[in-house]
């Protein structure tokens, strides 16, 4: 989510569909099915399929992969010492310090973004899971393009299959099955930027056709809507639905582009929250494995501050999960320590 889009300049459209997704993000962990069958169409595929994109083979395979441990796994690293710190002082409140910590412990090693229980239990490290299949998913992708076309079109299939039947069996360390199968998404990001001159030079008439065909394809997925959780390699109804999350990935983009020509107000603070992505994710990681958020909603009920419905509540919690995710980050981007840490330029 730390991906520098040139070096001299950044593309506003592509911040703003990133801040657009890591908003969904944080609807999409509120647990609600109705927000959930429309963020889950594209929120996680669609920074993998920019990562894609912007993937090259100017850097050679150990220089790139250095740089993706920097800018990935350091943030990872430092949002679960973080989460680790924090959740064994919850603990030591609760009396289970020793508990908390070694559970915490076990969940940062281990990477999993969903707890597991088969053939041992282990508790899920939560929504940085995606760091991790990032960086799997960014080597397995710069691997593949040392291939001629043919064999790597084959990799990465294969790559996918692995990732998608091998979840059945048993659920790896470090999301690197979830990995192999963003690598999917990362390809046709990466075929899009090799592709998009063509893309341009189509006729309008083709490009209306496709934007429609792309539109009501993205609702008949949202309308149709099964499961599409790569946290489990859960793909849904296979095939039908990643070419639903394609055209749910192109919309979002477009409709980004739409904001930065035609709505700057609100462009230029999703462009600011897009760039930040990745500190954003690990403000809310902490926010979502440690803070009861529905816990104090109904506690607000119980004192007769907030009405006792569940769409009062929901306000509430989406409220409140904005203001700290995004204002923490906001003051965070601020501070140098903390930019350098997360690799930003100054």
């Amino acid at each position: 989510m730390n991906e520098t889009t040139s070096k001299t300049k950044r593309l506003q459209y592509v911040d703003i569909a990133r801040g657009i997704a890591m908003i969904c993000i944080i609807l999409g962990h509120l647990g609600n099915p109705s927000i959930n069958r429309v963020v889950f169409t594209f929120h996680v595929p669609i920074f993998f399929f920019i990562t894609g994109y912007f993937t090259s083979t100017k850097r050679s395979l150990p220089e790139f992969t250095k740089n993706k441990a920097r800018t990935l796994l350091v943030p990872y690293a430092m949002a679960c010492l973080v989460i680790i710190i924090l959740g064994t002082l919850l603990g030591l409140h609760y009396g289970n310090a020793a508990d908390a910590f070694k559970g915490w412990i076990y969940a940062s090693i281990y990477g999993a973004g969903d707890s597991y229980t088969v053939p041992f239990y282990i508790k899920g490290i939560g929504a940085i899971w995606f760091l991790w299949a990032t960086f799997w998913g960014s080597i397995f992708l710069r691997i593949s393009l040392n291939f001629k076309k043919y064999t790597r079109v084959f990799s990465i299939f294969t790559l996918f299959a692995l990732g998608y039947y091998t979840r059945r069996l048993f659920w790896f360390p470090l999301s690197i099955q979830a990995g192999a199968c963003a690598t999917l998404f990362m390809y046709m990001g990466y075929l899009l930027r090799q592709n998009k001159d063509t893309l341009l030079a189509l006729p309008k008439e083709a490009k209306v056709f496709g934007t429609v065909l792309a539109f009501v394809t993205w609702f008949s997925f949202i309308k149709n809507f099964q499961s599409f959780w790569l946290v489990h390699c859960d793909i849904g109804r296979g095939m039908v639905d990643i070419f639903g999350c394609i055209c749910a990935c192109a919309m979002v983009i477009l409709i980004s582009r739409v904001i930065e020509e035609k709505l700057s107000f609100i462009g230029k603070p999703l462009a600011y929250f897009g760039k930040y992505s990745l500190l954003i994710l690990c403000v809310h990681i902490v926010e979502l494995d440690l803070f009861p958020w529905w816990r104090i909603a109904w506690k607000l009920v119980q004192h007769n501050i907030l009405p006792a419905t569940y769409l009062s509540q929901l306000v509430f919690v989406i409220a409140g999960k904005l203001i700290i995710d995004l204002g923490l980050a906001f003051i965070l981007s601020k501070i140098p320590l903390a930019r350098k840490a997360f690799g930003f330029r100054n």
